[in-house]
């Protein structure tokens, strides 16, 4: 997206047509990884509610597959509403964003923003990238920061 702005900036449509386009593959990419992910939640019953199951989690320190007590059991139920709160609002953005960036894409191939006036590529630019900045957080606290195990 910053390469689209660029473009934009110094007129030039085929490299603004092409980093619109390649920001819309790679969204698409993003967006079929979570969906994978998501699938493989649904399948697992790690939806909170009432088909969630704790019957496949397992102490992280026991090596036995000794099921989670009931109160972690709770823990990991909220862990995964609010993973799916959060990586699901993220989602609703990226649609959002992948939708717009698809107007202007066609707006970009009909000839748009080559007269000098790309303040809707700016701007859809930082909206993009807030939510990149989203992701930035988003991802070490749902996926890289370790649980500490429970004495």
């Amino acid at each position: 997206m910053a390469m689209g702005v660029y473009s934009a900036e110094i007129r030039n449509r085929k490299g603004l047509i092409t980093s619109l386009s390649l920001t819309i593959l790679l969204g698409l990419v993003f967006l079929g990884i979570k969906s994978i992910e998501y699938h493989d939640k649904y399948t697992e019953h790690h939806i909170p509610g009432a088909s969630f199951s704790v019957e496949d989690f397992v102490h992280p320190t026991d090596k036995r597959d000794v099921p989670l007590a009931p109160d972690m059991a709770q823990h990991a139920q909220l862990f995964f509403f609010l993973y799916f709160a959060m990586t699901g609002m993220h989602a609703l953005h990226m649609v959002i964003g992948i939708s717009i960036l698809f107007v202007l894409l066609y707006q970009a191939w009909h000839g748009a923003y080559m007269n000098g006036h790309t303040s809707t590529i700016d701007n859809f630019g930082l909206y993009w990238h807030f939510v990149d900045i989203v992701w930035i957080f988003l991802f070490p606290l749902l996926y890289l920061i370790s649980r500490h195990p429970l004495k």
